[in-house]
């Protein structure tokens, strides 16, 4: 069986929230190009980027693709970094994930996220 990586990163928009995607590749190499090539582009939109992490993960999104109209489905999800993984739990809604978020007492860093992108079913 291969081993995947999974590119997390966070940005912030002008209002606070926090914004995931994800992207799946087959190398570390790549997925460590590929983060450096996201930072660029967020960086140069004035974007900030909270989290940029490289992990082995069997989970696998959907490709990225920017919401378009304010109809665009939203996915939730809890986030929580510590200094040699990253957990990544799926949210029924916003509300659940910032409750959630709240309540956590797991150390690192715990973010409640949106995105876009969702789940592969494996």
């Amino acid at each position: 069986m291969q081993t995947f990586f999974l590119l997390i990163m966070l940005t912030q928009n002008g209002a606070g929230d926090i914004n995931a995607a994800f992207v799946n590749t087959e190398t570390l190499e790549l997925c460590q190009q590929k983060a450096l090539m996201l930072e660029g582009v967020f960086k140069a939109s004035e974007i900030p980027v909270i989290e940029s992490r490289c992990i082995k993960s069997d989970l696998q999104f959907f490709e990225f693709g920017h919401a378009s109209t304010p109809n665009k489905i939203l996915n939730f999800y809890l986030i929580h970094f510590d200094e040699v993984s990253v957990q990544i739990s799926p949210m029924p809604e916003w509300r659940v994930c910032m409750d959630r978020q709240r309540s956590s007492v797991e150390q690192g860093r715990v973010y409640c996220s949106s995105s876009v992108q969702s789940l592969r079913e494996n």
